[in-house]
């Protein structure tokens, strides 16, 4: 097993066609974040993004790397999918593949849990809430769509007519969504992705992507011709993921969020879509509206064979004694979080 190391922006047109058609073919790799596209627009951005051409385009892995040799997956913190490229019947040795790809490390917290190779470094079990339009009845409760009626009824009345644009190619309500975006941040004392100019010129160009197999979708909410919430997420055929999604905070008390969110569900089979993707998280809405749950796993591919001794006692030690499991994850999440910090830096 060899891999050829690529720059991102340097794939060759035939490899980026192979990658698509495993995109496609493979149930586990529907995310947006999966399209070869995605992992074009970040190595437009950065310089640090390569791809690992697996046996020819057997397979692809994506990542970012360090002059370490310390890689993490393709976007960093805006990456809610990641993993290996290939066919479903696909069986790879992942050290292999890491020794070819100048991989001492690989950081990874969205992998999706089928994706067997990664299993012997999973760390952490957790899962990306979706909606499924094609499910019948309309999900969430009949007290949710009841309370936001009310809400709706009421920001007409004293704001004006509501209107919703689910694909929206003003580049000024772009601006809007982030600068919203980066105030939230600042509110919730979160730092703020947007200050990184990769971050900010990333949104911009995924923006300009228009076609179905991958495309930036910016959607508004108008309440008396005025702005006030907005979503800028991504699309990969029928599938929309829920990526950013912002509003006037004058308005809080009219939850614009959930009322564009609902409108989003309630217009996405008419452009062709029929499941949304919340990304991994446990608000309340998401676990509110959820009709189903993608597994993921989190954890760290390592080649040190000295490293990987020790932490393979470690896993041992955690998976025998439950209650030492319950402490560590804490920890881990909080050296996740630390090194998701430095890493915007």
């Amino acid at each position: 097993m060899k891999a050829v190391v690529v720059p991102g922006s340097e794939l060759p047109e035939e490899l980026i066609i192979r990658w698509g058609e495993h995109q496609e073919s493979n149930p586990l790799l529907f995310s947006p974040f999966f399209r070869p596209e995605f992992t074009q627009a970040v190595a437009r951005v950065r310089r640090d993004v390569f791809v690992g051409v697996i046996d020819g385009g057997s397979a692809f892995l994506p990542f970012q790397r360090n002059f370490l040799g310390l890689g993490q997956p393709v976007g960093g913190p805006v990456s809610d999918y990641h993993g290996l490229i290939a066919p479903p019947d696909y069986r790879g040795d992942m050290l292999a593949i890491m020794r070819s790809c100048g991989l001492r490390t690989w950081c990874f917290n969205h992998v999706p849990a089928q994706q067997a190779m990664f299993e012997p470094w999973r760390v952490i079990e957790t899962e990306s809430p979706v909606v499924d339009l094609d499910q019948g009845e309309a999900p969430g409760s009949t007290a949710l769509y009841a309370d936001h009626r009310r809400k709706r009824r009421r920001l007409e009345r004293e704001v004006g007519p509501v209107e919703v644009e689910l694909q929206s190619t003003d580049p000024s309500m772009l601006e809007f969504c982030l600068e919203w975006k980066s105030a939230h941040y600042r509110r919730i004392g979160t730092p703020d992705l947007f200050l990184r100019p990769w971050a900010r010129a990333l949104m911009e160009l995924i923006a300009l992507h228009r076609k179905p197999e991958f495309s930036g979708m910016l959607s508004v909410l108008r309440a008396g011709g005025q702005p006030i919430a907005a979503h800028f997420g991504l699309r990969s055929r029928n599938v929309w993921h829920y990526w950013f999604p912002t509003y006037d905070p004058q308005f809080q008390r009219y939850s614009p969020g959930i009322l564009l969110l609902l409108d989003m569900m309630a217009g996405a089979q008419k452009l062709g879509i029929n499941m949304i993707d919340f990304g991994r998280g446990d608000n309340d809405y998401k676990l509110r509206i959820a009709n189903r749950r993608v597994p993921l796993i989190e954890g760290t591919v390592v080649t040190n064979p000295l490293i990987w001794s020790c932490r393979s006692k470690l896993t041992q030690l955690v998976k025998a004694a439950p209650a030492i499991k319950s402490l560590l994850k804490p920890a881990h999440r909080i050296y996740m979080e630390m090194d998701r910090v430095a890493k915007l830096r």
